[in-house]
């Protein structure tokens, strides 16, 4: 019955996160690898494609990587996901932090949040691979949810990006929601993570 409902569980949270990318997916990754969107990022194009092309490899060897992790299901391809996962996320990171030193677009307090960003997810990413490369696995469990988490953010800085929630600041309001957006997320992520260990000690274990 456990092993059913974190299965379970596992699947919930695969479909969600499958779901909820697809949108970001035909609205900005499709008109970036179709070429529709070059004339919005001349100048720059092959980095915004290669970008676009790693982050959607990212989002995909996360969420199986993430499947994976919880069933063990095809536990076999746990290393070769997570490789493809770390190779095409710091490719992904790499790119974003040359966008954001370069500045290519109005709004240059845009570049400064997603720069953050971009330093942070490759932290985060090799804490997790260096914790699994030492075999602690609870570590590399911890890390790689919240790269994992990190992630995912893509979808809600596209949501910024527009705008969303913020248009009272204008032009800033992009800057805005691409800080919360992302820091939000993993805040609450750590609060999960953290949340037993933070629990009342029962009678019998005092205080350690």
């Amino acid at each position: 019955m456990a092993a059913r409902a974190r299965v379970s569980a596992a699947g919930i949270i695969f479909t969600i996160a499958v779901v909820s990318t697809l949108p970001v997916i035909w609205t900005v990754v499709l008109p970036v690898l179709s070429g529709a969107a070059r004339p919005d990022h001349a100048g720059h194009w092959l980095l915004v494609v290669l970008h676009a092309l790693t982050g959607l490899i990212t989002l995909i060897a996360g969420t199986l990587g993430l499947y994976i992790g919880w069933t063990r299901r095809w536990f076999e391809w746990h290393r070769h996901v997570g490789c493809t996962y770390l190779g095409a996320g710091l490719t992904m990171a790499a790119v974003a932090l040359i966008l954001s030193i370069q500045a290519p677009h109005p709004v240059k307090s845009i570049f400064v949040s997603t720069g953050v960003l971009s330093v942070v997810w490759s932290a985060v990413a090799c804490m997790g691979w260096r914790a699994g490369a030492n075999r602690r696995e609870a570590s590399h469990r911890d890390w790689m949810i919240r790269s994992y988490v990190l992630t995912w953010t893509f979808v809600f800085c596209r949501l910024a990006q527009r705008g969303f929630g913020f248009e009272g600041l204008g032009e800033e309001g992009v800057t805005a929601g691409i800080w919360l957006y992302w820091i939000g997320p993993l805040i609450l992520c750590e609060i999960a993570l953290q949340w037993r260990r933070g629990a009342r000690l029962s009678p019998d274990r005092g205080t350690g």
